[in-house]
């Protein structure tokens, strides 16, 4: 499960009251307890909002058992930092070896690994120095990869098919170490690098719009509320999505307020008869 900002993620945890997989709700708790540390709670404090997110199973178990099997995930949650406020530099020569690829959707996986390698390379957990290759290499993640460059409607086959283009063109190189497959793209710069930056990633919601947004300004443009890239409609769009959505609500809730409020004073002011 791939999460570029845990605390952006928590936050929509406990405003949405639920988990949002079903299969990766013990990351999900792991990433809710880090943040809920991060804003100054205590374990005890963590623990009561923990409660609004039960374990399954525990409803069977007296509370001692379910406060050390608490206890144990609090401490496992907390053995690594909060992921989050990480901004990943894109350099121009980069974007250059990135668009000289033919393949529309070869281009964008290459784009998209390109974020996720320079992104993990800051994540302990993620990445190892290999001796062999004299360079840092990053757990591969092709699912939640190809999710996030769009890949997801072609067959498994066609997206590995992809894969090994990059590695017959150079681009893509993987490697195995203690039963985990590692990969490192030879082009990519090391985050201080020097070279002009042309894209700095602090919002990962839409990676692929960041690319396409340096190549084509012209049909692309920012949601005035996020920063998200969005596509440019013939309507004056302002938003992205879940933006829109969001404002939306905040306008119907404040309408039904202010009504409520008008409705209380006439009932007020109103005579009695």
């Amino acid at each position: 499960m791939l999460i570029f900002d845990e605390k952006k993620y928590a936050k929509n945890l406990l405003k949405k009251k639920e988990f949002q997989t079903y299969r990766q709700k013990d990351i999900e708790r792991y990433i809710l307890i880090r943040y809920l540390a991060n804003e100054g709670m205590s374990t005890e404090e963590i623990r009561k909002e923990l409660d609004k997110f039960p374990l399954i199973g525990c409803e069977y178990l007296d509370k001692k058992d379910v406060d050390i099997i608490y206890e144990k995930i609090i401490d496992r949650a907390l053995s690594y930092p909060l992921v989050t406020g990480i901004n990943t530099m894109i350099f121009k020569n980069e974007i250059d070896v990135i668009n000289s690829v033919e393949d529309e959707n070869a281009r964008n996986l290459l784009f998209v690994l390109l974020v996720y390698y320079k992104w993990a390379t800051t994540q302990q957990q993620l990445f190892f120095f290999s001796k062999h290759n004299n360079v840092k290499m990053a757990v591969t993640n092709d699912m939640d990869i190809w999710k996030y460059a769009g890949l997801m409607k072609l067959r498994v086959a066609d997206r590995y098919r992809l894969c090994n283009q990059l590695i017959l063109k150079g681009l893509y190189v993987e490697d195995n170490f203690k039963s985990n497959n590692y990969f490192y793209l030879p082009f990519a710069s090391d985050a201080y690098g020097s070279g002009e930056v042309a894209i700095c990633i602090n919002n990962y919601d839409n990676i692929l719009g960041e690319l396409y947004i340096y190549n084509d300004p012209e049909h692309y443009k920012r949601c005035s509320e996020c920063g998200v890239v969005i596509k440019k409609t013939r309507s004056p769009k302002k938003y992205c999505d879940s933006c829109a959505k969001e404002i939306k609500n905040k306008q119907n809730l404040r309408y039904y307020r202010e009504n409520a409020d008008l409705g209380k004073t006439q009932t007020v002011l109103s005579p009695v008869k």
